[in-house]
């Protein structure tokens, strides 16, 4: 499958370089490490060949741009677990992390984009998307926690959210049940603002600012995951990263920052 080889060639491609930056010890556990998941997850998408038909039953004879975009996404949850967890210079890996994790991540809108404006459509690709985005995002909120990008609460409630359901896979054959790995208008909802709290705490980080206190308040509103809540929570967190900018370059405002960091106790 040309997929899974542009997966082998991209994970690893990106895995050593950054396993080389951080010492030549690395090199080996990086590249086994991402050529092992590669064959684990090219092998469920190999396996479920079977279920490359249409909703009418139809076979398609080719996995297309839209699986192979999905299986992208998975491919890279352990390079970029290797980068989070490596030793790099400066801001290096939270540029790599920004560029490359947040184009993989922005895949999830583009395959279904693809595949609904030119195909195919497939039992596989409903199958795939919510399971690939659970191990992705599984991922990626380990490797931000360990990026310091979110805190390790809400570290710990997207993990939990994301791999619940496929730990709880076994669960449900024991029961003798068929599992069903399907997007609903909800989850749909909740992906969306957990990438955007995500994109939102990834900028305040950067800017140097307390990422705990960014996520409370984006917590805070995001609680009915409705209404107008999301864009106080991004506007709050660019706003306390504009202020710690300011302060960085010594403006009027530095003082007053410092201030309220040292009456709130923040780092």
């Amino acid at each position: 499958m040309l997929w899974s080889f542009v997966g082998l060639i991209t994970s690893e491609g990106f895995a050593i370089p950054v396993a080389l930056l951080h010492g030549s010890d690395a090199l080996v556990p990086a590249a086994a490490a991402t050529l092992g998941w590669w064959l684990l997850v090219t092998v469920v998408v190999v396996g479920g060949a079977a279920m490359l038909t249409t909703d009418d039953g139809v076979p398609v004879d080719r996995y297309g741009v839209p699986n192979g975009l999905t299986a992208v996404r998975a491919w890279f949850c352990v390079p970029l677990l290797v980068l989070a967890a490596a030793s790099l210079p400066g801001r290096l890996p939270l540029a790599l992390w920004g560029g490359v994790g947040g184009a993989v991540g922005l895949l999830d809108g583009v395959d279904g984009f693809i595949a609904r404006r030119w195909g195919p459509i497939t039992a596989l690709g409903k199958a795939l998307d919510p399971f690939m985005d659970s191990l992705f995002f599984t991922a990626g909120a380990v490797g931000s926690y360990l990026l310091g990008i979110v805190p390790l609460w809400l570290a710990v409630l997207i993990a939990f959210r994301y791999a619940a359901p496929v730990l709880g896979t076994p669960l449900v054959f024991l029961a003798k049940r068929r599992p069903e790995l399907v997007h609903t208008v909800w989850g749909r909802r909740n992906t969306i603002l957990i990438g955007v709290t995500f994109f939102a705490l990834y900028w305040v980080r950067l800017a140097g600012g307390p990422v705990w206190l960014a996520a409370l308040i984006i917590g805070f509103v995001f609680r009915d995951e409705g209404g107008g809540g999301w864009r106080i929570a991004i506007a709050a967190a660019f706003a306390w990263g504009g202020l710690l900018l300011i302060d960085a370059s010594g403006g009027p405002l530095g003082p007053l920052v410092q201030r309220l960091a040292a009456i709130m106790r923040l780092p």
